[in-house]
């Protein structure tokens, strides 16, 4: 995917936290370079959030093994600064799904 595209529903994503009330900021060069584990930085609810985001245009996300890795280590960086960890994903005929990420994926 572009990743003008990326890019795109990254601000789509913090537009709607922002529209339901929450602090959300995009990571400058998200995306970019060895370091970055993020898109986003969600404050909600008292609670600090991580977040990927990924869109489809598929029914269900079937992330490959490099965005399998890319998750693992948000959700490593997440544990170790006691933080959470998501996935927001748009499914780009249905709307959004935003799931915690507790645990690495398989």
């Amino acid at each position: 995917m572009p990743r003008h595209n990326n890019k795109r529903y990254e601000n789509e994503f913090v537009n709607m936290m922002i529209k339901n009330g929450h602090h959300c900021e995009r990571i400058a060069g998200s995306g970019c370079g060895k370091e970055s584990v993020c898109d986003c930085i969600l404050f909600k609810d008292g609670l600090v959030y991580l977040v990927e985001v990924k869109a489809t245009k598929e029914a269900r996300l079937y992330p490959r093994a490099h965005i399998k890795k890319q998750l693992n280590k948000m959700v490593a960086v997440a544990k170790k600064s006691n933080v959470l960890a998501l996935l927001a994903i748009k499914y780009k005929r249905k709307g959004w799904d935003v799931e915690e990420l507790s645990s690495p994926i398989n």
